[in-house]
């Protein structure tokens, strides 16, 4: 009836390795075993042999983790809601704390490193994997912030010797990490550190946001429209002369 019609013959569900993804799903343009390298050269540079060991035990030692973290996405919708986007946001976030830590020496760039890398793992359980990376039952009552906090607390609780004052000041970046009450943050920024992982978060997120929307619309149209997120209407540079 001039209509388009589908006909499936056969049909059986694909196993690991037998499809790519990013023919079914939107994935990360980058190269996730290189940004994995990368995570991993910045925990080797952390030096409190506490903090280094925590990083370790999840990012190095931990293969169901490991597995989950590289294939994550950040977000439901808004930014990173991507397979690969929360390895990419994470990376984002620690490098531009290793940026803020180097400019400024009152730092504790061990706290806030370790901090910028466990600061959304709780999003492995807020959100269900794809395809349909959605809120989970523990994420829409319990929410990232306090899933990762809580995930961290409870494994520093199984290490030995852990300062507790330490603990204390990594597990309060990640509790407030998004800045204010309103936005989720059980805590308001304490420490200087605690503060720079919510500049870096929030950063990397309005920075990515921004640059999905340039993406998504006609490359030759300057004027794409009021942006909810940003309350404004948004409008493409002039691009460099190459």
């Amino acid at each position: 009836q001039d209509t388009l019609q589908l006909n499936i013959s056969k049909i059986y569900k694909g196993r690991e390795g037998e499809y790519y993804p990013e023919d079914y799903f939107p994935v990360t343009n980058k190269d996730v075993e290189a940004m994995y390298k990368e995570i991993k050269e910045l925990i080797a540079s952390i030096r409190e042999n506490n903090l280094r060991t925590l990083a370790e035990n999840f990012f190095l030692h931990n293969d169901e983790f490991i597995k989950s973290f590289k294939k994550h996405s950040a977000a439901k919708a808004v930014h990173h809601s991507f397979v690969g986007g929360l390895l990419e946001h994470t990376l984002s976030v620690v490098k531009m704390c290793d940026f803020f830590a180097s400019n400024y020496p009152v730092i504790n760039r061990d706290i806030l490193i370790t901090a910028a890398l466990f600061h959304d793992i709780g999003k492995l359980k807020e959100l269900s994997a794809f395809p349909e990376n959605d809120y989970t039952e523990e994420g829409q009552l319990l929410g990232h912030i306090y899933i990762g906090a809580n995930t961290v607390s409870e494994h520093i609780k199984k290490m030995e010797k852990f300062p507790p004052k330490l603990a204390n000041e990594l597990i309060h970046c990640i509790l407030s990490h998004h800045g204010e009450l309103e936005y989720g943050s059980p805590k308001k920024p304490a420490t200087i550190e605690a503060l720079a992982l919510h500049f870096a978060d929030n950063t990397d997120a309005k920075l990515q946001t921004m640059s999905e929307i340039l993406a998504s619309g006609d490359q030759k149209t300057e004027w794409l429209g009021y942006q909810r997120l940003f309350e404004t209407n948004v409008k493409r540079s002039t691009k460099a002369k190459e």
